[in-house]
């Protein structure tokens, strides 16, 4: 199945007509809506927020400067530790190839990189007041991993969808997984607010690689609902007001993990962003 729809993607990008390339004077500075091609887009976001950490002890991650960086060429593009190559783009549709970094390491590791050039995404819950594991659990590492694949995304009237399909490349866990989410305007004005839902499913390999030791816990997939709320106002020239809210929720198969203390992880971030 990779191979065909690796194949396909290959193909559409030699048949498929580039995009038009956005000039300074086609996009307005404190737009969210569009990007400049060829230009590195970099801000910076000042406020206050928090995202929870599940694990036993874990410890929450506050969130003051939050730093934003992002590149769109015609195919290939950049976005925080994000790299893709689109296909094929049309004007409601879109067919990348796309890496990202495995998520879940960014609770055993403060200095991830996630923890840097974070998502703005989700309130958070109290951790730490929890008793240790009922059983002992090896210590190992969690290594920095990528999943690579095909993703689809549509905007449909402002309603903005994305699929990915992607498997871990990196040699560590041999994984997949798959992510799908929505987004839905909530106001169209100038003060923007929007509602999103989605769901990540992980397979049995990336869910024991982070949360399960041989012979002590394994279990099977999970999946991984969240919903998501942000609002921006336009404050001046580079300048905005944004807050983020987004919920979580942990399937069984890592809740019960002897590790994990929560079946949730939550993110709120309230502040000022400035595009440079």
């Amino acid at each position: 199945m990779w191979k065909l729809l690796i194949a396909f993607v290959l193909m559409a990008a030699t048949t498929a007509s580039a995009a038009p390339a956005s000039s300074a004077s086609d996009c307005d500075a404190d737009s969210q809506d569009c990007v400049v091609v060829g230009k590195w887009n970099v801000s910076l976001a000042i406020g206050a927020g928090v995202r929870s950490n599940p694990l036993v002890h874990g410890q929450d991650l506050p969130l003051v400067v939050v730093p934003q960086i992002s590149y769109y060429g015609k195919r290939f593009y950049i976005d925080n530790l994000d790299v893709g190559f689109t296909a094929v783009d049309g004007e409601a549709n879109s067919l990348s190839l796309i890496a990202s970094p495995g998520y879940d390491r960014i609770f055993f590791y403060r200095s991830d990189l996630q923890n840097i050039f974070v998502n703005l995404g989700g309130p958070s819950g109290p951790a730490g007041a929890t008793p240790p594991p009922p059983v002992p659990f090896p210590s190992r590492p969690r290594e920095i991993t990528y999943l690579a694949g095909p993703e689809w995304t549509f905007n449909l009237h402002g309603i903005i969808g994305q699929f990915d399909v992607l498997r871990e490349v990196t040699g560590h866990n041999h994984g997949e997984e798959v992510r799908t989410a929505i987004e839905f305007p909530v106001s169209r004005s100038t003060n923007r607010f929007s509602a999103a839902i989605g769901l990540t499913w992980q397979s049995a390999a990336i869910v024991n690689y982070y949360y399960g030791a041989p012979g002590i816990y394994e279990s099977g997939s999970a999946l991984r609902p969240f919903l998501k709320l942000k609002y921006s106002r336009p404050l001046g020239p580079g300048w905005r007001f944004e807050g983020i809210a987004q919920y979580e929720h942990l399937a069984s198969a890592i809740a019960d993990s002897p590790i994990v203390a929560q079946n949730y992880v939550v993110t709120a971030f309230f502040g000022f962003v400035h595009a440079f």
